[in-house]
This record gives structure tokens, C-alpha cells and sequence, in this order.
């Protein structure tokens, strides 16, 4: 049996393997896609090729359908254990790096992971050099790409979800308390008999200002159990008193319950159970004086700060309005300006720079990116093009058959099944091949000059434009941490954290940039951009833990 790619614990270099032995992964993300574009066997044949070409031993093979495309499923996790485990797999073979995985910065983590214990992620239909940090790179991007393209496909969906939501209904699961049921096109919720029993946390809480800690007991007592993190995001969720909020909504907007909808708790109970009318304070929606409500939670209990206003008046008795950002949770006591909280906000985002000296490097490698994936996207459709008309010539003879009685009528119907079957996944690859990578080059570019100003952009932003960058940059959001009077966060656009690696790289290796693995590119000028001078940083404190 051979070893792991390691000698004396020190992982081999993909070029200097002598003997590659392969795990197989195709995956497809729906029983759709499986049916009508998954092309498992396609990938299984492509990658058996590439395999046999290039003396690639197949030890195993891994089916990875119905695996989501947005996160990862318990056949892809079991794929990864086995292979680390293994001792003779140096490598795992794809059809493409987006049949590995779309999950973004997830896939980059863990093919970091893997190439620790000497295994490599190959495409056997986009070539990049394993070994070299702009090959790294490369694959980070495809990866990108990917991740993008799922975006689409989801912006796709939006139009109808908003609609759905601005009629006053839930198109998602049912929250915890309610059922829904379908009247038409109409989606339906009705408290059902665990509602019954929370209603009381909401009305033991107005009138008791009892703990979440004993509320949770009580429910228990009457057989429903929450954990306190449950409940409270329940507590402060508006939906139970009839109001849908919802980031496809503009502006942080509340849509009522339309008529058919059944609310849990009434609105007065809500937003005493809230405290929102005490201290003088009045709630403040989501507005160009709290953009960040939503957005920041507390460090301690993860609640989401709530924006407040209060008027105060001066020794001369003039009244002005001022803005705080809350935590309602009992015993956090976080309570801090908000104009304290926005300078703090804008100056961490100054931090996302992408030093000026580090750019033609940047876009050097972009260009051989985008090179690699236009050809892999023309080969890919020139392929399909091809299978397009025998398959279209199949139908016809098989079609010719049948008429003149050379084939039964069963034998016939079992033929085109099967080809109408093949019809319709070639054409769902070939769409995808058919796709303009222009959409993804301008996002890639956007995000390079975004991130050289994305403090400024938000200090004099709209609160349109605000909410877009925050959620931009931090899309799970961000903590605030009372004690340190700073911001934490664990999750960061993984379009960020592409480029901030790639940054961190460069300032390690300043006068060794790996700029040989790209011969003959031109090096292009970057224009446009104020000068930069830090690198990109996860945080402007320290990250979560």
C-alpha cells in the first residue's frame, strides 16, 4: 500500500507525485437536476477520461446527488472523512470545481484542509497549477464563480417571493406556533396548538417581566420545549403580532398579516413584552439615523441591537433628537450612540483595502482566470453543441424505425423516453455553458474596486446604499462587544476573504510574488482607484471565537 503524499510529515507537491490515486465525486443539488441537467454520467465519463489520460489510479467513487448547492450535505461530509482517512488517495477528481462544491468560502476552507494532509481538488476540465499561490488563487475564484452563479439562479426567485410578501403572506416554512397550508395560490398560516401554548411566553413576559430562563421552565411545564436563544428571536419577532419583515423588502418596510392570516399575539402585548414604550425611549425603525439595526447583534446573547431615539433639551431649552442602538436582552445593558457606533462601523470598513502595489498582480491573475474559464466554457458548449445533434439524429432514426414497423411500439416509447431524458440534460448543460461570464467579471471587478473605499461609500451612502454594503460585506451581520466598545464578527463575504488571503500572501512575499506561474500575460494597469496602503482584514478587532 503507498503512502500518503508526505514524506516524513511533509506534504508532497501535486507536480512531484509519482503514483496519483483518485476518489471520484459527481454530485447534483436536486432530483430536477438529476432528471434534467445533472449529468452524472457525464461527469463520470469526462473525469474517467481525464483519469486514463494522465495515469490517474480510481480507487473510489463517490455520488454526491441531492446535495445542496448552498451548503453541504451528509454524502459530500462522509466523501471528505473517508478520503483524509485514506492513505493511498492523494486526490479528488471532478468533473469542475463547482461539482466539488458551491459553497463559496466553505469549499475553500475545506480544500485547505485536505491539501494539509497531502490531497488535491483537480478539475479535469479546469486547469490550474495546484502548487503555485496564483494556481490557489485560480481555484478560490472558480469557486467564486460558482458561488455567484447560485446567486443568480436565486435573484431569479426574489421577484416572486417579494410579490408573495408584500400580499401579506409567508412563502417559507412556518415559524414555530403556526402551520401553513396552500388555498390556491394563497399561502395560509393558522396557529396551531404549540401557538397556543407560546402565546402565554408573550403575555407572561408583558405582564410578569418574568426571565427568559423561567419562561422557558413554564412552557415546559405545559409540553413545549425551547432552548433561551429560541425563544427569545421569538419574543422579537414581529411576525407573531402580524407585521413581515424580510430583507426582499426595501428599506427594512413591515408588511401586515393580510385578512386570511391567523395572528399569534396582538400588537400592544408585543411591544409591551418588549419594553418598548419605557424610559422615554420610542422605537426607531430602520432608517437613515439606524442603518445598522438588524444588522448588529450583541456579543453576549446574539440579539440583534434595536434602534431608539429620545429627545433631549439644552441649557437654552431647544429640543434635539438623539439615536441609540439597544440591546433588550436583560442583564447585557448595552446601550451606546449611535453616531458612536456608526464612526466605529465606517472605520472598520476602512480596513478592507487592497493595497495599490498588490492590484496588477491582482488583475494579472484575474485575466488568466478568466482566460481558463472562457475556454472552459466554449469547449464545454462546443461538446454539447456536438451531443445536440446526435441526439437530435437518434430521435430521427428511431422515429423512422417505428413508422416503417421495424421496432415495436414499446421498444420505441422506452428509446425516446430515454433520449427525450438525454435531450433535456444536454440542454440544461448547455445552457449553463451558454451563460456570458461578462456578469461575473463585472462582479469580480466591482467587488476590487469597492473594497478600496467601502468606508467613504458608506459614511456618505443613502440608507439604500448603506444597507447594501453591510450586507455586502457581512451578510450573516456583526457583533458589537460592550466591553471592548468594538466590533467581532466570524463570517465575512467570501468574496473578501478571497482577495484578503491573496493580500496576506502578497505581503508576506513582497519581493517573491509568484508571478513566473503566469508567463506571457500582460501585466494590466488598474486605474481608478485612491491610493491604499493597509491589507484586507477579517476584523478590525479580533475575530469570534
Amino acid at each position: 500500500m503507498a503512502k500518503k503524499n508526505s514524506k516524513k510529515g511533509k506534504v508532497i507537491e501535486y507536480g512531484k507525485l509519482e503514483r496519483k490515486v483518485a476518489a471520484l465525486w459527481t454530485r447534483v443539488s436536486s432530483i430536477d437536476q438529476e432528471k434534467h441537467g445533472c449529468g452524472l454520467e457525464f461527469q463520470d465519463k469526462i473525469c474517467r477520461e481525464y483519469a486514463a489520460k494522465n495515469n490517474i489510479i480510481i480507487k473510489k467513487a463517490f455520488g454526491g446527488k441531492y446535495e445542496s448547492a448552498k451548503t453541504e450535505g451528509d454524502g459530500y461530509k462522509k466523501m471528505i472523512q473517508e478520503v483524509a482517512k485514506d492513505r493511498e488517495i492523494n486526490m479528488i477528481l471532478v468533473h469542475s470545481f463547482d461539482r466539488f462544491s458551491r459553497a463559496g468560502n466553505e469549499a475553500i476552507v475545506t480544500k485547505a484542509f485536505l491539501k494539509s494532509k497531502g490531497i488535491y481538488v483537480i478539475s479535469a476540465t479546469q486547469k490550474t497549477d495546484p502548487d503555485s499561490a496564483a494556481g490557489e488563487f485560480m481555484e478560490n475564484i472558480f469557486f467564486l464563480f460558482s458561488q455567484f452563479e447560485n446567486s443568480l439562479r436565486r435573484d431569479k426567485c426574489i421577484a416572486g417571493m417579494s410579490e408573495c410578501l408584500r400580499k401579506g403572506q409567508w412563502y417559507s416554512r412556518p415559524p414555530l406556533g403556526y402551520d401553513k397550508h396552500m388555498e390556491g395560490k394563497d399561502h395560509i398560516l393558522t396557529v396551531n396548538d404549540k401557538g397556543e401554548i407560546l402565546r402565554n411566553a408573550f403575555i407572561w413576559k408583558a405582564n410578569e417581566q418574568i426571565g427568559d430562563v423561567e419562561i422557558v421552565e413554564r412552557l415546559k411545564d405545559l409540553g413545549l420545549v425551547v432552548n433561551r436563544k429560541t425563544l427569545n428571536d421569538i419574543l422579537h419577532n414581529r411576525l407573531y403580532c402580524g407585521y413581515i419583515t424580510s430583507p426582499l423588502l426595501d428599506d427594512g418596510e413591515e408588511i401586515p398579516f393580510n385578512d386570511k392570516q391567523e395572528i399569534l399575539i396582538d400588537e400592544a402585548t408585543w411591544n409591551k413584552a418588549n419594553g418598548i414604550t419605557r424610559c422615554g425611549y420610542e422605537v426607531a425603525e430602520i432608517t437613515e439615523s439606524t442603518p445598522l439595526k438588524r444588522h448588529v447583534r450583541c456579543s453576549k446573547c446574539g440579539n440583534y441591537l434595536t434602534g431608539y431615539s429620545r429627545i433631549k433639551r439644552n441649557k437654552k431649552g431647544e429640543e434635539h433628537e438623539y439615536y441609540y442602538y439597544k440591546c433588550n436582552t436583560k442583564g447585557c445593558g448595552v446601550n451606546a450612540s449611535a453616531i458612536q457606533l456608526h464612526a466605529d462601523y465606517a472605520a472598520l470598513l476602512d480596513g478592507f483595502k487592497i493595497p495599490r502595489e498588490f492590484l496588477p498582480i491582482l488583475c494579472k491573475v484575474l485575466e488568466k482566470v478568466f482566460a481558463e474559464y472562457n475556454t472552459f466554457k466554449a469547449e464545454s458548449k462546443s461538446r454539447l453543441l456536438k451531443r445536440k445533434v446526435e441526439i437530435a439524429n437518434l430521435i430521427e432514426k428511431a422515429q423512422i424505425r417505428f413508422g416503417v414497423g421495424d421496432i415495436s411500439e414499446d421498444v420505441y416509447n422506452a428509446t425516446i423516453n430515454k433520449l427525450r431524458g438525454q435531450e433535456a440534460e444536454n440542454k440544461a448543460l448547455l445552457d449553463e455553458a451558454s451563460e456570458n461570464l461578462s456578469n461575473q467579471q463585472k462582479f469580480i471587478n466591482k467587488v476590487i474596486a469597492t473594497t478600496s473605499k467601502l468606508g467613504d461609500l458608506w459614511r456618505n451612502g443613502n440608507f439604500r446604499e448603506r444597507q447594501k454594503i453591510q450586507n455586502l460585506v457581512y451578510p450573516d451581520g456583526i457583533f458589537y462587544d460592550k466591553d471592548s466598545e468594538d466590533y467581532r464578527t466570524d463570517s465575512v463575504n467570501p468574496a473578501l476573504e478571497i482577495f484578503s488571503r491573496f493580500t496576506e500572501s502578497c505581503e508576506e512575499n513582497k519581493r517573491k510574488a509568484d508571478l513566473e506561474s503566469l508567463p506571457n500575460l500582460r501585466l494590466v494597469e488598474y486605474s481608478g482607484l485612491e491610493p491604499l496602503t493597509s491589507t484586507l482584514p477579517v476584523s478590525r478587532s479580533s475575530q469570534m471565537s
